[in-house]
């Protein structure tokens, strides 16, 4: 009996290549699996960072009168660092930033940070100045858009913002329409 069990030699080469076979089928689920979550966190992220932009604006609106970098702001120029501070330091009536809180700068902050998009990791922010669309528009408009570089999208006049990634960066069109 003792003969019988030490006369096996082992695996065949047929058996350890379907093995391996099999340990690389299920290490390809596992990568795909977590590249799809990975997306799917970034996809719940951005939901998330929209809600708050979008909330921003709005909180803005009611304590100016008007969205920021729209007609009668300070910032009519449409500066993207300030519009920023707009939204992350006090502002006067106007608009007009200021990082101390004053009789004269008590609105806001209306964001602790500005938020981030989480595909191309940008804060950038391109302000559209021109047009007043209504959300859906809004959202086909920026996905169709060849400049589309990541980060947000504003348009001033409207208040809208939307995420700017456009078909040119590769992402499903669902992440513009959020």
């Amino acid at each position: 009996m003792f003969k019988k069990l030490c006369s096996k030699k082992g695996f065949s080469l047929a058996e350890l290549l379907i093995v391996i076979a099999i340990i690389g089928i299920l290490a390809g689920i596992v990568i795909m699996n977590m590249t799809g979550s990975e997306r799917g966190a970034k996809a719940a992220k951005l939901r998330a960072n929209l809600v708050t932009f979008r909330e921003a604006i709005l909180a803005y609106k009611a304590d100016h009168g008007h969205y920021p970098c729209a007609p009668g702001d300070y910032n009519t120029s449409g500066d993207t660092t300030i519009f920023k501070r707009q939204l992350l330091w006090f502002t006067n009536k106007d608009g007009r930033p200021s990082q101390t809180k004053s009789a004269t700068y008590g609105y806001g902050p209306y964001l602790q940070a500005f938020p981030l998009e989480p595909f191309t990791n940008s804060t950038r922010v391109v302000i559209d100045q021109s047009h007043e669309r209504v959300l859906e528009r809004l959202k086909a408009d920026v996905y169709r858009w060849s400049g589309a570089t990541g980060g947000w999208y504003y348009e001033a006049k409207s208040g809208n913002v939307v995420a700017n990634l456009g078909r040119n960066l590769n992402l499903p069109r669902e992440y513009t329409y959020y």
